[in-house]
């Protein structure tokens, strides 16, 4: 699964590719297959996300203050998104519209000698989950009937929390720990590859720049304490595939 950046370069290569076509295509086949008077769009995507990033430069968690704060990448492997479009067409190249993502966090298992240096400790049962909410923009290029490269921007905000319960030298844990921050920046493209006048399919790829700037832990059902003393920088690249329709 860590090998989705690989494939950055042949998605940008044949987004790359298909552009400079255009305007030859252009002269020859109908600007595209969908119609003329198409203003709804709607999408749903998904894929694997790669986390990018810390949670924070410092932090205080119950009390006590770290300095070499985690990197997402200590505690997961990566994320399952579902991720849905949905926009108006200003021209039928421009889209405004909103998005929304939730995202099934797969967490990594702790070494068993630094069950303190990230993931989920041997014996806990541990579950993460995230949600991201959004305005975007995005342009495509419409080279041809079939094949349909684009761009976007977007930003807005993401919430992710993450539960453990297990024992601890025989005490019963249960741990609650939420982050809370602005995705700052969103940048996307890929290639939709037109099944019809109404529906597309094809590969996608986006880079987040975002930053925690609130946290909150639960210990047993009673709140702790939880500050982020210095923001880092934290995001996901995210690599899959997105069905399309144009109504």
């Amino acid at each position: 699964m860590m090998r989705a950046p690989l494939l950055v370069a042949p998605l940008l290569g044949l987004a790359l590719g298909l552009t400079l076509q255009g305007s030859a295509a252009a002269a020859d086949e109908p600007a595209a297959t969908t119609p003329a008077d198409s203003k709804l769009h709607l999408a749903l995507r998904t894929g694997f996300g790669v986390p990018l990033g810390t949670y924070a430069e410092e932090r205080s968690l119950a009390g006590f203050r770290e300095t070499n704060v985690n990197a997402l990448g200590d505690d997961t492997y990566g994320a399952i998104p579902l991720w849905l479009d949905a926009g108006y067409r200003l021209t039928p190249e421009l889209m405004l519209g909103v998005y929304f993502a939730y995202g099934l966090v797969l967490p990594k298992t702790a070494e068993s000698g630094d069950p303190l240096g990230g993931g989920c400790p041997e014996g806990f049962d541990c579950f993460a989950s995230g949600v991201r909410l959004g305005v975007q923009a995005q342009y495509r290029f419409l080279l041809g009937p079939s094949f349909q490269p684009w761009v976007g921007v977007g930003l807005g905000y993401e919430w992710v929390s993450s539960r453990l319960e297990g024992q601890a030298f025989g005490i019963p844990l249960d741990a609650t720990t939420s982050y809370s921050g602005p995705d700052l920046l969103q940048l996307q493209g890929g290639v939709d590859f037109r099944l019809g006048r109404v529906f597309g399919l094809g590969p996608f790829l986006s880079v987040s720049a975002m930053q925690y700037t609130s946290c909150s832990l639960e210990l047993s059902g009673d709140a702790s304490t939880c500050e982020l003393d210095d923001g880092g920088w934290h995001g996901w690249l995210l690599l899959g595939v997105r069905g399309s329709a144009e109504l």
